[in-house]
């Protein structure tokens, strides 16, 4: 997959400001957290979350999440991204749809050339939402930043993992021995230590691209940087997580800027005899 120009990023390109979400609150944490909202089967699945007026982006929206990534035209360098996550324990919920780790006030904050975020939560989708040169993976995370000082996400890191037979991502290990019991009772993690997956998230190489959330509302003027290279996550770990999730990843979309692939097929769907 190509992109147009105004889609490929380098360190030399000027980092230009984040496109604004259409509300100004947090109302779109809320609804895109909230699990009655969220289904991947069926008609109430990604096909059907359009049927809600305020999710109208998701049929319609021409800059859409999640993509194909293509390798050769989307590197960006790490070098510009300053992350610091201090180690803490949090509140870990399962959602109906995701697992979540609760991280707003903890200090996480992200510094993306002149620009400021503050880290909102991190869930997970198996499979992975967005593949590279085709190729998708078991896992991946989703850190979900708001922009300083305004409310509702703005910028998401989505970090790759690969299952292996043994792992040294220990954030991922220790999540896993505190799983939530149930979606009416949450959990309390065991201390996360962050500064690994900060050391492959700056380290390894990003690649960037405009595009939205993967849930409802499916609200545009998202930053992704997705990671170059996967992290690895043992079997045991991992099945432990997609036992609980089962599966919760939405279809590719289009090149970023072409028509949504919902109105796509409208358009195109043949006519009757």
């Amino acid at each position: 997959m190509q992109f147009t120009a105004s889609f490929v990023f380098t360190v030399l390109l000027a980092l230009r400001p984040v496109v604004c979400l259409t509300t100004g609150n947090s109302s779109l944490i809320a609804r895109a957290a909230a699990a009655h909202d969220v289904s991947y089967t069926g008609t109430s699945g990604p096909l059907g979350w359009t049927r809600k007026t305020e999710n109208r982006l998701c049929s319609q929206g021409t800059n859409q999440s999640p993509i194909v990534i293509d390798s050769t035209s989307t590197t960006h360098n790490s070098a510009s991204v300053t992350l610091i996550i201090p180690d803490t324990t949090s509140t870990f919920t399962d959602t109906g749809h995701s697992l979540r780790v609760a991280m707003e006030g903890k200090g996480g904050k992200l510094t993306l050339g002149s620009d400021g975020y503050e880290l909102l939560q991190f869930h997970f989708h198996t499979p992975s939402e967005h593949r590279i040169d085709n190729m998708f993976f078991p896992l991946e995370m989703h850190m979900v930043f708001k922009k300083a000082n305004e409310d509702g996400p703005k910028l998401v890191i989505g970090v790759l993992f690969e299952v292996s037979a043994s792992s040294k991502t220990d954030l991922l290990a220790t999540l896993a021995t505190t799983m939530p019991t149930s979606q009416t009772t949450p959990a309390t993690t065991k201390n996360l230590a962050f500064q690994p997956i900060i050391k492959h998230i700056t380290g390894q190489g990003l690649y960037r691209y405009a595009g939205s959330l993967t849930t409802p509302p499916c609200a545009e003027g998202i930053t992704w940087l997705v990671s170059r290279l996967p992290l690895d996550v043992d079997v045991a770990t991992f099945n432990t997580f997609k036992k609980v999730i089962k599966f919760n990843s939405r279809y590719t979309q289009n090149t970023p800027g072409q028509q949504n692939l919902i109105s796509f097929a409208r358009d195109n769907y043949p006519p009757t005899a």
